[in-house]
């Protein structure tokens, strides 16, 4: 037996003989405190709870979608000028947008944005099978579009896919 398996059966057996070591908290100072102790600031807090207790909105779906949107948008704009850049240059342009910084800023407002892991993370999202139920005709509009116009199914297989 190895010595770290010893120390978790020495681990066990002190939470069987004393109990859990969770705080009984019962005001706001009191839970203040214990915040602090584990470091967690307020924002990663209020992030936390709402992801288990907010059953009407998903953070993470809503922002995965609005990247997405991003993206589409700016494969368009890039259709348009006659040229699609590969897919990484594009997740290059689109998260050194002001705008991408004020929605992750929306979303995230107690994490610091890093451009290059953000990059890395769009360009592999998007490149992902199980993504591609989400690159469908409906849920996405040309941008600045008045009149709500729908980009249709065979623009978005164009600019995404490379398919004719």
């Amino acid at each position: 037996m190895a010595k770290k398996d010893i120390s978790v059966y020495q681990k066990i057996g002190q939470v069987l003989r004393e109990g859990p070591r969770v705080p009984k908290i019962k005001n706001w100072s009191r839970l203040v405190d214990e915040l602090k102790k584990l470091e967690v600031s307020p924002g990663e807090a209020y992030r936390i709870v709402a992801d288990k207790k907010d059953t009407q909105t998903n953070i993470r779906f809503e922002w995965k979608m609005m990247r997405f949107t991003f993206f589409v948008w700016e494969r368009v704009k890039e259709d348009e000028n006659g040229y699609l850049k590969p897919k990484i240059d594009t997740c290059r342009a689109i998260v050194r947008q002001p705008r991408f910084r004020a929605f992750f800023e929306g979303y995230f407002p107690d994490l610091e944005l890093n451009e290059e892991k953000e990059i890395k993370l769009l360009n592999k999202l998007i490149a992902e099978k199980p993504q591609r139920g989400l690159f469908t005709e409906g849920f996405y509009i040309y941008e600045g579009s008045r009149s709500k116009r729908l980009i249709p199914q065979k623009h978005l297989d164009y600019i995404l896919w490379g398919n004719k």
